[in-house]
């Protein structure tokens, strides 16, 4: 392990590895610092030892080739990230296992998270796998599948009225008062985030050495965006000569408090009280912890990149394009950032021959609410002739 200790992003004090929150000088984010002169490699550059790490198979996730899309959308090549193949069904396998990792070495029996339900099935399930208790605040919205995943890994969950922000705060308070390891994968532990890092690894080496020109990450608070830029950074530092891509950042449209900052050329990311969208794994308001935002924000722009939002008509249009021209089937929430790759085709922010990675974030059984109902399937007598009827002769 090179992590030599935590560091606020904003300014710049230092603390040693332990389980913080927040900079005491100034609530700002931290971040983990490393001895980069002693590692080989990227992939070292973790906050604990291969030997320690709790895991259940994640990352390695497939990178697809959509070239149906790309045509159709009229770009010259487009790849998928299909991080809804870890082991349960969303990109937050990666957080959690290192949070995870690093609560047993602590020595916490009992963690906590507030999460939209993708990070409340992996706290869930990783508690499980390291014989934890886990606490699990979600809104009330929830779609059941998630709440039924979450409750199969043994963990007690509570639904908590109000937006997903609600969530976020009473999870901080009883964590703090009842000094139980926040898991909550905002950006509010700097642990997890860290895990994030490997999609940039894993592109990487899938990509040979090849840098995308812009990849697209539906986004909330924005750990995995960050995670993402963070990992090409340390790729960088290993590889002289290795580019940065441009992050674009998606969020949907009732619920977009990082693109109108961006779109109105703030530095500072302001809150939304009641986010309205389909997509809940990004419907986080950021209310009480708007530092996220506008952390993210500056990843964006430090990038060259864009944040902007989608309709929930247009995500449910690139869910359906999604699964029909390719295959692939993901919840409306990773549906966002093709629906963000075809709005920014149409206000030309790439080009066509510009290099395309999207990360889809999450499978499509975890949010089954408003996929085509069942009621849209003809039942038929047992007979040919009532077969032909309806496939046509």
């Amino acid at each position: 392990m090179h992590a030599t200790g935590l560091k606020c992003v904003f300014c710049q004090a230092t603390y040693s590895l332990e389980p913080l929150y927040e900079c005491a000088a100034c609530t700002g984010l931290l971040e983990v610092v490393y001895d980069r002169t002693q590692a080989d490699d990227p992939r070292a550059l973790l906050p604990i030892s291969k030997q320690d790490r709790i895991h259940l198979g994640e990352g390695e996730t497939s990178l697809l080739s959509a070239p149906r899309l790309a045509k159709r959308l009229g770009i010259k090549e487009l790849l998928l990230k299909c991080e809804f193949m870890n082991p349960t069904g969303s990109f937050k396998d990666r957080p959690v296992a290192i949070g995870i990792s690093k609560a047993v070495e602590f020595g916490f029996q009992k963690v906590i998270a507030a999460s939209s339900g993708n990070g409340a099935a992996s706290v869930s399930a990783y508690a499980a796998r390291a014989g934890l208790e886990a606490i699990i605040l979600v809104p009330e919205s929830t779609p059941i599948e998630k709440v039924r995943q979450t409750l199969a890994y043994g963990a007690k969950v509570i639904r908590v009225k109000g937006p997903y922000s609600n969530c976020f705060s009473l999870a901080k308070q009883l964590g703090e008062s009842q000094n139980i390891f926040n898991l909550t994968t905002t950006l509010l532990n700097p642990y997890t985030v860290e895990g994030n890092k490997a999609v940039a690894h894993e592109l990487y080496e899938q990509m040979k050495g090849f840098v995308p020109d812009v990849i697209y990450v539906p986004i909330g608070a924005g750990p995995l965006l960050i995670g993402i830029y963070r990992g090409y950074e340390e790729a960088r530092h290993f590889h002289e000569g290795t580019k940065l891509p441009r992050m674009a950042g998606i969020q949907a449209t009732g619920n977009n408090p990082i693109a109108t900052a961006f779109t109105l050329g703030e530095s500072v990311v302001r809150s939304e009280p009641n986010p309205q969208t389909i997509a809940g794994g990004i419907a986080d308001g950021l209310v009480g912890y708007e530092k996220d935002g506008t952390y993210t924000l500056q990843i964006v722009n430090q990038s060259n990149g864009f944040v902007l939002d989608v309709s929930d008509a247009r995500i449910l249009e690139a869910q359906i394009l999604l699964a029909e021209e390719e295959g692939v089937f993901v919840e409306p929430s990773a549906a966002a950032g093709i629906a963000g790759l075809m709005k920014s085709l149409e206000e030309h922010r790439i080009s066509e021959n510009d290099s395309v990675v999207v990360v889809l974030t999450g499978h499509g059984l975890k949010d089954m609410g408003n996929v085509r109902v069942a009621s849209e399937v003809p039942t038929i007598e047992n007979g040919m002739e009532q077969l032909l009827g309806v496939v046509g002769k």
